[in-house]
């Protein structure tokens, strides 16, 4: 057999207790750093997973959750959220959609800054659902009575009404805070699509959320057809 030379028998000699503690006390490398901090990053990665996770476990999907995340979405001016909870196939081919206020964010969000809501009964049958529900927002009846008085002004001194001029008007208009707010209780009906519950788009949805609207044009609509 052939004899190891003294240098390579030095490879494989055994660590003493001070080797084993410089071992230990030596700086760590750059590469070491990165894996340790790669390590931290990734646990964390791991635990944000886990709680989302448990959170979709605690909250499921339900009809009262899909009014609360619709109510919600509008009430912060998240108009492409609002859709992930509604269902437009029942509006009207020519009337407009919460999408159409994206083009004016300013608009939107003040139609909706004092919106608040309150739950008070759900009823479930297979995957039909109604939940009634109390809505407070801006009483637009006194908005849109307000706006019709600042154009009259505007048409009978002959200036010209312009688009932006009739947005910026409306805009004071809910700035307004004397206008109020009101209070109605509605029954929204729900669909399961999917395995989510959907919100239907119908006339009862639009006249909650707008409390008086309805009520202001009817009295517009007789005004003119006198």
């Amino acid at each position: 057999m052939e004899e190891k030379k003294p240098e390579e028998a030095a490879k494989f000699k055994q660590m003493t207790g001070k080797d084993v503690k410089k071992e230990k006390n030596k700086p760590e490398t750059k590469k070491e750093k990165g894996n340790k901090v790669g390590f931290a990053v990734g646990g964390i990665v791991v635990l944000i997973v886990l709680i989302i996770v448990s959170a979709l476990l605690i909250l499921p999907n339900t009809p009262e959750k899909t009014i609360d995340g619709m109510l919600n979405c509008l009430k912060n001016g998240d108009f492409e959220g609002v859709n992930k909870y509604v269902n437009y196939e029942e509006i009207a081919k020519d009337a407009s959609t919460f999408e159409d206020m994206k083009d004016d964010k300013e608009l939107a969000s003040l139609m909706f800054d004092k919106l608040s809501w309150k739950v008070n009964k759900v009823t479930k049958e297979k995957d039909k659902a109604t939940v009634e529900v109390e809505i407070t927002n801006k009483d637009f009846k006194k908005v849109i009575t307000n706006y019709t008085q600042e154009a009259l002004k505007i048409a009978f001194s002959g200036q010209t009404f312009s688009d932006e001029e009739q947005n910026n008007t409306l805009k004071e208009e809910l700035k307004d805070e004397s206008v109020g707010t009101k209070t109605v209780t509605a029954t929204l009906n729900l669909n399961k699509e999917n395995g989510k519950w959907k919100v239907q788009t119908e006339d009862t949805l639009i006249s909650a959320l707008l409390p008086g609207l309805e009520e202001a044009i009817n009295s517009l609509n007789s005004i003119i057809n006198e």
